[in-house]
């Protein structure tokens, strides 16, 4: 495995990945003297690095055969992992990461439509570059979160209007399901398609499909973003289907590595709460509820539920109060006034009414 060695400090590994990254990058551009400085580089800083020096005689093997470009380009895409494709000429190659990359950059500043274009436009100038798949997949997927916050959060849509934007958010989620497959099966070991694959599952609530897809993404790390916020996806599908012990395990394991990932400590949560293990439950929903870089009202609901369950009316009180201050339009709010109505007002309030 690349960056496994002896005498040399951890900042030493990344910085060498860092300059694999170049290598490649300036490869899949045909800028040898670039990939090579890089690679050298990277060897400086890790000389046990094996992917550096297939890297570097990728190089070579370019300069040596520089009269037959396309036939070695096709080469390096395959022995690379660039995505191998034919009838394409090099030009093309490089066009299509620079609308990759351009893509990538729209979709950070959430201008979807110019992120989908240009996706769109990097697969029709290689139709084998999964990583292309995987970004029009995630513009997909934003805007099915984006249809789901206008569905349950900004208003709790019922009736026509909800089964119109119910239908929109689900052909989004099919579509971006698509695009994440195809990812995949260009590329078996792209962990980061597999966990999106997880990731609509759970939103179709096909659990255990969801189950099977993280775990293959957690099988294959050396492309997959976030192991952690995979584990805590892979929890969650595992607590839909009621393997309580086992979503309870992964669960526990992510939050082990990322103290504060919110969506993994909310999730072991409701773990807790669906076995009755009460203070669990208040401990973690308090501390998801208490932090706002978490954003979570329904930790807040889990929260008020939980201290009824205890019996602590006036805590419950207050986390139907805050829960109630999130977004007071969101279905969650709804369900906060009817499952809390019963508390009454909090002391404060009656107080001031007096």
């Amino acid at each position: 495995m690349s960056g496994c060695f002896s005498g040399k400090p951890q900042a030493d590994v990344a910085k060498s990945q860092t300059r694999l990254d170049l290598a490649k990058d300036f490869l899949r551009k045909h800028e040898l003297e670039a990939a090579q400085t890089e690679s050298n580089r990277s060897l400086a800083l890790n000389p046990a690095n094996d992917e550096a020096y297939n890297i570097r005689g990728l190089v070579w093997m370019v300069r040596a055969m520089q009269r037959n470009t396309l036939k070695v380009l096709l080469l390096v895409a395959c022995a690379s992992g660039f995505g191998c494709f034919h009838g394409k000429s090099e030009k093309d190659a490089a066009r299509s990461a620079t609308r990759l990359d351009l893509a990538k950059d729209f979709l950070r500043k959430h201008e979807l439509e110019a992120a989908q274009t240009e996706s769109e436009r990097s697969l029709a100038l290689n139709p084998q570059n999964d990583e292309a798949f995987l970004v029009r997949g995630l513009v997909w997927m934003v805007r099915a979160i984006d249809t789901q916050r206008t569905l349950e959060i900004e208003a709790c849509l019922t009736g026509l209007d909800a089964e119109a934007t119910q239908k929109d958010l689900d052909m989004f989620l099919r579509k971006a399901e698509g695009d994440f497959a195809a990812a995949a099966k260009l590329s078996p070991d792209y962990g980061e398609a597999w966990s999106n694959l997880g990731v609509v599952a759970n939103l179709l609530e096909n659990y255990e499909a969801a189950e099977k897809y993280l775990s293959t993404a957690l099988q294959n790390p050396m492309r997959l973003f976030s192991p952690g916020l995979s584990r805590a996806h892979l929890g969650w599908s595992m607590f839909h289907q009621r393997k309580y012990v086992e979503a309870a395990k992964e669960l526990r394991q992510a939050v082990q590595f990322q103290p504060k990932m919110c969506v993994a400590t909310y999730r072991l949560a409701r773990v807790y709460f669906a076995r009755e293990e009460w203070e669990k439950a208040a401990e973690l929903f308090q501390m998801v509820s208490d932090d706002p870089s978490c954003g979570s009202q329904e930790a807040s609901l889990f929260l008020m539920k939980t201290r009824m369950q205890q019996g602590l009316v006036e805590d419950a009180r207050r986390a139907r109060d805050v829960c109630l201050k999130s977004s007071r339009q969101s279905c969650i709010a709804t369900q906060c006034r009817a499952d809390g109505a019963a508390l009454g007002p909090t002391a404060s309030s009656s107080t001031r009414k007096q």
